[in-house]
């Protein structure tokens, strides 16, 4: 059986491959505006990362994440891919280009997490038996049904202190991942709170591992990620440039798809070309699944 079974991956148009990693909760189509802007010179594939969207398989860790990734653009021989995380994703991007730099020819890291000092009380609330769970599970509710219609509500009226709210709201995309198989959803999203809570660390530690062209893009009214963390990034990753989009938050992708799609043709520009069997690192080790 494949290592990458049960995983939903749209993939289309052909040319330097680009892969897509989502948040935490996300679909493949979050990054739907971006591969728009590349999808005419190059090969797009977003995955459902597991335990979302039309993926069968349960929620994994982060370096598991890492692993079924580097076994996908294997499979698909999109070896070396310009790797994209988003939010969470981030983090996983972080893993895979740290192990694998035989995979991955460059980086975008859009409102990443990445240090372990960002992970605040919340978090670990999310985190905590029980209470994160109930906590999740109402707050996908919220975030899926009442979140998206408040934004169509400050979208029709002016003024940057409405719009920064806007900015910082789901949109109508976000009902799809938190109705259709909704406890799953939320069990999935404790599941890889814990996994940040643990790992986030080790994400850290990557950064300074990282030998990809790398580009750091963050929403200047971010609430989710602050933007200072996209500057540690930034400063951690050797070469690596930071892009801080204004009167933009966490939804970069969704709201300056231009700007992504820059970033990664960027990368491009700087790219050493790697021979397939040059790589000294092995996959990241998996944790057990709880």
């Amino acid at each position: 059986m494949s290592a990458t079974h049960g995983l939903f991956v749209a993939e289309r148009g052909s040319g330097p491959a680009v892969v897509f990693v989502h948040g935490q909760p996300g679909l493949g189509t979050d990054f739907d505006a971006v591969a728009t802007l590349l999808v005419e010179d190059h090969r797009v594939i977003a995955p459902d990362r597991p335990g979302y969207g039309a993926s069968a398989n349960p929620a994994l860790s982060m370096a598991q994440n890492a692993e079924l990734l580097a076994a996908l653009i294997e499979e698909r021989a999109a070896s070396p891919a310009t790797v994209v995380g988003h939010s969470y994703g981030g983090g996983v991007a972080v893993l895979l280009a740290a192990a694998r730099p035989d995979l991955v020819s460059g980086l975008v890291l859009v409102d990443s997490v990445g240090r372990a000092d960002s992970v605040n009380v919340f978090d670990h609330v999310l985190a905590a038996p029980v209470v994160g769970e109930t906590l999740s599970a109402a707050g996908l509710l919220v975030l899926g049904r009442v979140l998206p219609r408040l934004r169509d509500l400050v979208s029709l009226a002016p003024g940057d202190m409405l719009r920064s709210i806007r900015v910082s709201l789901p949109d109508s995309s976000f009902l799809e991942v938190a109705s259709k198989r909704g406890r799953q959803v939320w069990r999935s999203f404790v599941f890889e709170q814990r996994a940040l809570l643990r790992e986030i660390g080790e994400v850290e530690a990557s950064l300074l591992a990282i030998a990809a062209p790398t580009v750091v893009i963050a929403g200047a009214w971010d609430v989710v990620v602050a933007p200072s963390v996209a500057a540690s990034i930034a400063e951690s990753v050797i070469g690596a440039e930071l892009i801080m989009v204004d009167h933009v938050g966490h939804f970069v992708p969704r709201d300056a798809p231009d700007i992504v799609a820059r970033a990664v043709r960027r990368t491009e520009t700087h790219a050493t070309p790697r021979r397939a069997d040059d790589h000294t690192a092995g996959s990241p080790a998996g944790d057990d699944q709880s």
